[in-house]
């Protein structure tokens, strides 16, 4: 399959360059300026554009990619349609120039064509190998770190592409009001493309996210360490840095999935050369309380979490000598954070301390918090008093080879009939080592915690922007997924909405309830498997305490 991606953009180049000889050299070299002034132009507005399309959640996947792809293609037919008003006629040259220099100039204007179509292509959410070609990736024959000397196309266009726009970004067209550079925010820009910016986790056909929604991560500690020394190589000089990533940053919900492709260091720039640093390490917590420290050694690995994680907070470890001077950037899942000060450097007893903090332990509930009712929160995957079959989900998605509900939303009649077994909704999904909680929403007095300002005013306190969470044991905080809506009165609907990255943290997200409390309202969770349920947040304030295990479903 290789081949015949190689061979395609090879023909690609070749029709080009074939069909701009026989238009001429004049024309060739207008269409060269065309193209080689869209793509300046699609770098400058690239960044703005993510902006925009990273807003709309459903285009996240595509928006770096798209965000670069369509402007460019606006920008040259625009500057074609230009050309071609302002200079309607040819220029007379002896045919053995058009043909030759016309063809070179012709061939050149499609290298950086098809190379601006990879790169757009490359930063489509897909697999790592493309017909074949992998490209830059993590090797074991590179101790599982990105290799990007690895061999990608007979003819490294992306790679020719990128470097050339880099290499223009500081000098001709570098920005009039600015010192940053496509050189110095997007080093690396080919290998990133074809292969890096995918080099992430694909188990049957399941692909981890790639790029992380907005301020979704953040950079909370980091310091330098002069005498860093890992569990295996020699000391070093070392960025310790602490990152917290929050529920955009996962797939789906399903907890995390992060290479050591996705988190470099950006360091200073030096012309066209900027310096990059991939992490060689990090710590995470574990299931069961405190932290462990891994190394990225092998290609299989990967940052995770344990499981029902939806934020995560670990500890990387950067090698600083292949940096050459002080970060600018981390760039992490597509995010760029810019990187603090460090004002000293710090010894490995502070390094140390960073990995195996967040350990987790007791949790410390006022004495004032009453106790949520045993009925008010539960172990319960079932979508009752809903009916559905697989016939009637409506704009709800399930999870493959299942009748679990996974994802969307949909509206369903209560009770009642369902169908044939084998169509039956059987239930939501659940990630491996978790199980579905329902948090009791409903107004009134069927509820034993007042949500709504009827009985207290946690919420008014709190705020309408507060998250709702649980809590478990270890301090952990578990965020809803999606809720159901049990209408009482008139067609006596059942509403089920799931969405596993983060629309339903608030209150404020969920359906207003009248005051007489005639309707259902549930929030849905996905805990840990072994963990206990001790009380529920909502932002800062304690709403009610519990003791609740999360049992293995039998």
């Amino acid at each position: 399959m290789d081949i015949i991606f190689n061979i395609l953009v090879i023909g690609f180049i070749g029709l080009i360059a074939y069909w701009w000889a026989n238009q001429g050299l004049f024309s060739a070299t207008i269409h060269f300026v065309c193209v080689l002034c869209a793509g300046a132009l699609a770098f400058a507005t690239w960044e703005p554009i993510i902006g925009i399309l990273m807003s709309q959640k459903w285009m996240q996947p595509y928006a770096v990619g798209v965000a670069l792809l369509l402007p460019f293609s606006v920008y040259l037919f625009t500057l074609r349609l230009l050309a071609d008003k302002l200079a309607p006629d040819n220029l007379n040259f002896p045919q053995v120039l058009n043909l030759t220099v016309g063809g070179v100039v012709g061939a050149v204007a499609a290298i950086l064509t098809v190379g601006m179509a990879l790169i757009g292509i490359g930063h489509l959410h897909s697999s790592t190998e493309v017909l074949g070609v992998v490209g830059a990736a993590r090797t074991n024959g590179a101790k599982g770190a990105p290799d990007i000397n690895a061999p990608s196309l007979w003819l490294p266009v992306h790679k020719w592409t990128g470097d050339t726009y880099a290499w223009l970004s500081e000098g001709s067209m570098s920005p009039s009001f600015s010192t940053t550079t496509l050189a110095s925010l997007h080093p690396n820009l080919g290998e990133q493309a074809l292969g890096l910016a995918r080099d992430t986790f694909d188990k049957r056909g399941r692909i981890a996210r790639t790029y992380a929604g907005p301020n979704s991560i953040r950079i909370d500690k980091a310091i330098l360490v002069s005498d860093y020394s890992p569990p295996r190589g020699a000391p070093m000089r070392a960025y310790v840095v602490d990152v917290h990533l929050d529920p955009e940053a996962t797939t789906e919900g399903q907890g995390f999935a992060i290479s050591a492709s996705q988190l470099r260091l950006i360091g200073p720039s030096a012309g066209t050369k900027t310096t990059v640093a991939y992490p060689i390490g990090w710590s995470q917590p574990n299931t069961g309380g405190g932290r462990t420290f891994y190394l990225f050694d092998d290609s299989k690995n990967y940052i995770s979490g344990p499981a029902g994680t939806t934020t995560l907070d670990v500890t990387l470890v950067f090698p600083a000598d292949k940096l050459g001077g002080t970060p600018s950037y981390l760039h992490a899942m597509g995010l760029r954070l810019p990187f603090p000060a460090i004002a000293q450097e710090s010894s490995m007893a502070d390094a140390m301390a960073m990995q195996s903090g967040g350990s987790g332990g007791g949790v410390d509930i006022p004495a004032t918090v009453a106790q949520i009712s045993s009925g008010d929160l539960t172990i319960n995957d079932s979508i009752m008093p809903a009916n559905a079959n697989m016939n009637n989900l409506g704009a709800m998605e399930v999870a493959p080879d299942t009748n679990l509900l996974f994802k969307g939303l949909g509206d369903y009649e209560s009770g009642g009939f369902a169908g044939n077994k084998s169509v039956v909704v059987r239930g939501i999904w659940a990630p491996e080592g978790t199980r579905v909680v329902r948090l009791n929403l409903t107004r009134g007095a069927r509820n034993s915690v007042d949500f709504w300002n009827d009985r207290s005013k946690v919420r008014e306190e709190a705020g309408e922007n507060a998250q709702l969470m649980l809590i478990d044991d270890l301090g952990r905080p578990y965020y809803p997924i999606g809720y159901i809506h049990a209408e009482k009165t008139g067609e006596r609907r059942v509403s089920i909405r799931l969405e596993r990255e983060g629309n339903y943290y608030k209150l404020s997200s969920f359906p207003n309830l009248a005051s007489s409390g005639a309707d259902d309202l549930f929030a849905l969770f996905t805990p840990a498997v072994g963990r206990t349920i001790v009380g529920v947040k909502l932002g800062d304030k304690w709403v009610a305490r519990a003791n609740m295990p999360v049992t293995p479903k039998t």
